[in-house]
C-alpha cells in the first residue's frame, strides 16, 4: 500500500510537472533518490513477507503436528518484525552506490542535477549481485520449490482421505456396502474442491511473483556481470517496465488472496471491520429486544 502511495506523486511530476518544466532541481533529485531506496525497502519487504509466508505454509501443511512446527509458528510476530528489519539492511549497498551529480546548462545558465550511479566504486557490483541473487532470484527459487512441495502434498493428502473414506462408506458396521446415487457421483468430495481451491492460490501466488520478480533479478544480474555499460544502456531503458511489475504484485496480489481464500476474506473481516459488525449486531440485538 506505501509502495504504490508513494508512486502517485512521483508519476504526477514525473510526466506531468517535469516535462513542462525541464528543469531537474535539487529538490527533484532529492526526492528522486529518496523514491529510489523507499521503494525498493519497501518492495524487498514484500518479498520477505512472501517467502515467510511460504515456509509458514509448507510447515503447516508438511509437519503440522511437530514440536518445531508448533514453535515456528507460535513465533509470528517475530518473523513479520525481522522482515522489517532485515530488508533496509540488505538494501544497504544501494544507499553509497547512487548519489546526486550536478551539471551545467551552458545555455540556459543553470545548473540541472540527476541521480547517478557510481560505477568506479566498490560497491556498484556488490550491489547488483545482491540485488539479483538474493533480493530477487532465491526467493524465486524458494517460492518455486515450496509451492511444488506443497502442491504434491496437498494432492497426497486429499487422495488419502478420499481412499480411507470411501473405504469406511463401502464397509458399514451393517456389512451392506453403501451405494451413491447419481447426483451424488457427480459432484466432487468436499476434500477435492478444498485441494483445488489451495492448489489455485498457490499457483497464481507462484505465477504471480515469479513474474514480477525474475525479470528484475535477471536484468540485476545482468548490470552486474556487464557493469555500467549494461546499466546506462538497458537496465534504465526497462526501469517503468520493472516499477509497474512491481506495482501489479502490489496491487493484485490482495485481490488474490481475497478471491481465492475465505480463510484470508474472514480474517480481514475480523481485523477491519470487526467495530462494523459489532455495531450492526448490537444494533440487531437492542432492536430485537425493544420490540419483543
Amino acid at each position: 500500500m506505501f509502495v504504490m502511495m508513494e508512486y502517485i506523486p512521483f508519476t504526477c511530476y514525473q510526466y506531468i510537472i517535469l516535462p513542462g518544466k525541464r528543469k531537474n532541481a535539487f529538490t527533484w533529485a532529492a526526492y528522486l533518490l529518496f523514491h529510489m531506496h523507499f521503494s525498493q525497502i519497501l518492495h524487498t519487504i514484500s518479498i520477505s513477507l512472501t517467502v515467510t509466508l511460504a515456509v509458514w505454509r509448507y510447515i503447516a501443511i508438511k509437519h503440522p503436528h511437530g514440536r518445531f512446527a508448533s514453535c515456528i509458528l507460535g513465533r509470528t510476530g517475530n518473523a513479520i518484525f525481522a522482515c522489517f528489519i532485515i530488508s533496509p539492511l540488505l538494501c544497504f549497498p544501494t544507499y553509497f552506490v547512487f548519489s546526486i551529480d550536478e551539471t551545467i546548462d551552458s545555455h540556459a545558465h543553470t545548473t540541472l542535477y540527476h541521480v547517478n550511479a557510481d560505477a568506479d566504486s566498490a560497491l556498484y557490483s556488490f550491489n547488483f549481485w545482491v540485488h539479483s541473487i538474493i533480493i530477487k532470484l532465491l526467493p524465486c527459487c524458494i517460492l518455486t520449490i515450496i509451492s511444488c512441495i506443497l502442491i504434491e502434498v496437498l494432492y497426497t493428502a486429499s487422495k488419502r482421505r478420499v481412499k480411507l473414506k470411501s473405504y469406511g462408506n463401502a464397509m458399514p458396521s451393517n456389512g451392506v456396502p453403501c451405494t451413491n446415487g447419481p447426483l451424488m457421483e457427480r459432484k466432487p468430495p468436499r476434500t477435492n474442491r478444498r485441494t483445488d481451491r489451495t492448489t489455485m492460490l498457490l499457483v497464481a501466488v507462484l505465477i504471480l511473483f515469479l513474474i514480477t520478480e525474475f525479470p528484475q533479478g535477471i536484468l540485476g544480474l545482468m548490470s552486474a556481470v556487464l557493469d555500467q555499460c549494461f546499466f546506462k544502456k538497458c537496465y534504465t531503458l526497462f526501469g517503468e517496465f520493472m516499477d509497474l511489475l512491481a506495482l501489479i504484485n502490489g496491487a493484485i496480489g490482495f485481490v488474490l488472496y481475497g478471491l481465492m481464500s475465505k480463510q484470508f476474506r474472514t480474517t480481514f473481516k475480523s481485523l477491519f471491520l470487526k467495530k462494523n459488525v459489532d455495531n450492526l449486531e448490537l444494533t440487531r440485538v437492542t432492536g430485537t429486544t425493544s420490540c419483543g
